[in-house]
């Protein structure tokens, strides 16, 4: 192992032996009767903590930050991230092949670039990175059944997690057997061959806890050539010493295996939306794989006010991925560790939280590719080994100035490391390497205007080296790595959350980013009259993304049964909406001037209507507007249609038998809209259609 690859793990394995250690020595030792844990009450573990404990613990952040609970999850068709996240303000998941999970995920407008798979998001599973070294992931391996609450950091937000991209972090908390029951279901089906069927359990034993589950997800799909199977297995294991300090063992599996229609021209989606697009027929474009990943996480207190986590996790995946110029066949080894030392104690008696933190995440990567034969492999094309090793160092405080005001600053630095070993030399040695390396400050204050009111704001630099498969992607040319920039940005935000007499919550955020290299990706011909598109990425000198977001959740009236002389057990009738504004634009750019950047909408409405009663029913009509539509091409020449969804949600919970019921009716009108797109393309393969009108209906019951 290179000594690089050396240095973050012995230094995580001496603070860890050193943790150990210092835990060791502040304990007494008297005569041990019965097991007792002692737990910090100002540092919980975050995997066993209450939702009301991760608000309170996300809340000190000085930004725009989201908590989505379970409950959300279960009240929705919960096929994919869009289901769970659209009432988030600011964050756009848009589906490209209707129930799957594929999606064109947006926040604050990272990834406009992202005409495929994940970047410019930091995805986590429990905290662990979720993906490759350089941040390039997908969502076919995330379960939300398994998920207990959703934390969202919006734009430059995600310190906690030595996060530095322009989108923020999204961090999937899972169930143990402290908080998920002894039996655990869930069977979902609907329109276009939609199923999901759930199974869980988990449990505690004294200081031991046990969580397990498995998942089937299949679909048929509004369109052609969009069969989508997945197969997810999931499970951790805990420990709880009497000294307070915890150690968790987490083990999954996915198997994938889905089809992939492509984008279709806006002739080809005024004519039939439902088709494949026609110039992938042939190549019978598909993604398969399995993926598999391990980790384990020790956290001991140090004392009342201190604590220390060490974490690491080994993920291997085998793709199979046959599209229009080749088919690609991968094995990627995925490999991180961090060690984080946290403090709630005062400092010059004055309220004070500190966070600091090592990271190493690396990546191998087995990269060959084969001409596509209707599919199947012809003739090698490329091998090469992918190599990314990224190493950071971060930390943040947060000092109460005042008692109603914290004062927060923080940064974190960077280094990574980008290697191609070429081992296919009949068209040259294209082997090289680069490296990047930048700094990401940040100054932030939270301000509690009242006991439920927060005023927040931040200036905070975000830095994004280029993912290996940009630096790479077929239309680079000649296997230069140095081609492309990392993208550099500064954010400006100020905003306000919190709650009003029980019947109001908000959220609002007002940003400006300015950013530097944004990375631009344009499909292009491999040759003249080809019937298909290679990406190309390239850097933007100067871009801005500016925007506001607001989420609102009003209690309108309670009682309105009895108000009505009807009696009545209890209900209430509220109201919410998520509103996004966006404006992305290329400043004094050479060729487009200050036009839009492409792939984003200037509005994004979400809002609705909900009853609630005693007896556990409820009723929620909404809908979804996009007005005006988008630019999909960077010459601003070609824009979406707009369009308004209705949709209606209603459920049941008997909660004697702990059964819930759901069923939702989507796109009622059965409207023709585009839900993602394919920016800049050659071809003008633009539009990836949403589905039309469709019902679902689920039943979860859970005994524990």
């Amino acid at each position: 192992m290179p000594f690089v690859l050396l240095v973050p793990v012995l230094a995580s394995a001496a603070l860890l032996v050193a943790a150990v250690v210092a835990s060791a020595q502040s304990q007494s030792a008297p005569p041990v009767l019965s097991p007792v844990i002692v737990e910090s009450s100002t540092l919980p573990p975050e995997r066993t903590r209450s939702l009301e404990q991760a608000r309170e613990e996300i809340e000190r952040t000085p930004g725009g930050v989201e908590i989505v609970p379970q409950q959300t999850i279960q009240e929705s068709r919960g096929a994919n991230l869009k289901d769970a996240l659209d009432f988030v303000p600011g964050v756009l998941v848009r589906p490209r092949f209707g129930a799957a999970d594929e999606s064109q995920f947006s926040i604050r407008g990272s990834s406009l670039r992202s005409n495929f798979h994940q970047r410019g998001i930091n995805i986590l599973i429990d905290g662990f990175p979720y993906g490759n070294a350089d941040g390039f992931s997908d969502f076919e391996s995330l379960e939300l059944q398994t998920t207990r609450h959703i934390e969202v950091y919006k734009g430059a937000n995600a310190l906690r997690f030595g996060g530095n991209t322009l989108g923020g972090a999204v961090n999937l908390v899972t169930k143990t057997g402290r908080d998920a029951g002894l039996v655990e279901s869930f069977v979902e089906g609907g329109s276009y061959g939609f199923f999901k069927g759930y199974v869980g359990t988990g449990q505690a034993y004294g200081p031991f806890d046990l969580y397990a589950s498995f998942s089937d997800t299949e679909l048929q799909g509004y369109r052609d050539h969009s069969q989508q199977t997945r197969y997810r297995a999931y499970g951790n294991a805990g420990y709880q010493f009497s000294n307070g300090a915890t150690l968790r063992f987490d083990l999954g599996f996915v198997r994938n295996d889905e089809q992939l229609p492509g984008a279709l021209t806006p002739e080809q989606f005024r004519q039939n939306p439902q088709q494949q697009q026609p110039a992938t027929r042939f190549a019978k474009e598909a993604r398969r794989y399995d993926y598999t990943r391990g980790a384990v996480t020790f956290r001991t207190p140090l004392g009342a006010d201190q604590a220390f986590e060490w974490s690491t996790q080994l993920n291997y995946q085998d793709l199979d991925h046959p599209l229009s110029f080749a088919v690609i066949d991968q094995t990627t080894y995925s490999y991180s560790t961090e060690a984080r030392y946290l403090l709630s104690a005062p400092l010059l008696g004055l309220g004070n939280r500190f966070t600091a933190g090592l990271q190493f995440f690396g990546t191998n990567q087995n990269d060959a590719q084969f001409q596509n034969l209707n599919g199947d492999r012809g003739a090698r094309i490329k091998n090469q080994v992918n190599i990314t090793n990224t190493f950071g160092i971060y930390a943040e405080d947060q000092l109460d100035v005042v008692p109603t005001v914290a004062v927060v600053a923080g940064g974190r630095l960077q280094v990574t490391d980008d290697q191609v070993r070429d081992r296919f030399l009949s068209d040259g040695n294209q082997s090289d390497s680069t490296t990047f390396f930048g700094a990401s400050p940040r100054v932030g204050f939270v301000w509690r205007a009242a006991p439920t009111i927060q005023v927040y704001g931040n200036a905070s630099r975000a830095y994004e080296p280029p993912l290996m498969l940009e630096l790479t992607a077929p239309g680079q040319i000649g296997g230069d790595l140095s081609q492309l920039d990392a993208q550099k940005s500064w954010q400006f935000e100020v905003g306000t959350r919190g709650t009003w007499r029980d019947r109001v919550r908000w959220d609002v955020s007002v940003y400006d980013v300015e950013l530097w290299d944004e990375i631009q990706n344009v499909n292009v011909q491999p040759f003249p009259g080809a019937p298909f598109t290679i990406p190309r990425f390239q850097n933007i000198d100067r871009s801005r993304h500016t925007g506001v977001e607001v989420g609102a959740d009003v209690v309108v009236v309670r009682d309105v049964v009895t108000r009505l002389g009807l009696g009545g057990m209890g209900d209430a009738l509220r109201a919410r909406v998520a509103y996004t504004w966006s404006r992305f634009v290329f400043v004094d750019d050479p060729v487009f001037n200050d036009n839009d950047l492409p792939g984003a909408p200037d509005h994004f409405i979400n809002t609705e209507i909900r009853y609630d009663h005693a007896s556990g029913f409820w009723f929620a009509p909404g809908v979804e507007i996009v007005p005006g539509g988008y630019f999909v091409d960077s010459a601003n020449t070609t824009r979406t249609p707009s369009y308004t969804l209705v949709n209606v949600k209603l459920g049941y919970e008997y909660k004697p038998w702990n059964l819930g019921l759901f069923f939702e009716g989507r796109n009622l009108g059965d409207k023709r809209f585009v839900s993602a797109v394919q920016v800049d393309d050659a071809n003008r393969n633009y539009f990836f259609p949403g589905d039309g009108r469709g019902f679902y209906g689920s039943v979860v019951w859970r005994w524990k």
